[in-house]
């Protein structure tokens, strides 16, 4: 699991053991980014959320699976804004939930220290800045 800004973390492919371990922990939200039945075996994002729920936790099924569209994109965005924190989002590797934080924070942070922040957490994603940099900017437009 890797630690982004603001009490957020993001992994790879979460359990329902995993995810019912992390609650008792104190995690209070998940955001799985993984599309249902990507892989086979995978946990479904309703198991996981039924399990999330019981032990007390939010959760938001978000899934990419292609482009990063302005409405994957807000709805990710007002995840991360609202839900109670800690926050552990995942997908298959965690650099899709990287990414995705990434875009959530761009505009309060700045381009710069989001892209650190990725390097530091092991997501190196330099392909994202133009796209970041333009997603931060729209609202100045």
């Amino acid at each position: 699991m890797k630690e982004l800004p603001g009490d957020v973390f993001v992994t790879g492919q979460l359990s329902a053991e995993h995810v019912r371990a992390l609650a008792e922990q104190g995690v209070q939200s998940f955001i799985s980014n993984r599309p249902d039945g990507e892989a086979p075996g995978m946990a479904m994002s309703d198991e996981l959320e039924a399990v999330a729920k019981e032990a007390g936790a939010a959760f938001a099924y978000l899934p990419m699976s292609g482009a990063l569209t302005p409405d994957l994109l807000a709805q990710n965005a007002e995840s991360f804004a609202g839900l109670p924190r800690p926050i552990v989002a995942y997908c298959a590797s965690g650099m899709r939930s990287a990414a995705l934080w990434g875009f959530a924070h761009v505009e309060a942070l700045g381009v710069d220290p989001v892209m650190q922040a990725l390097k530091q957490a092991g997501y190196p994603l330099p392909q994202l800045r133009p796209q970041l940099q333009a997603w931060a900017e729209r609202s100045e437009a």
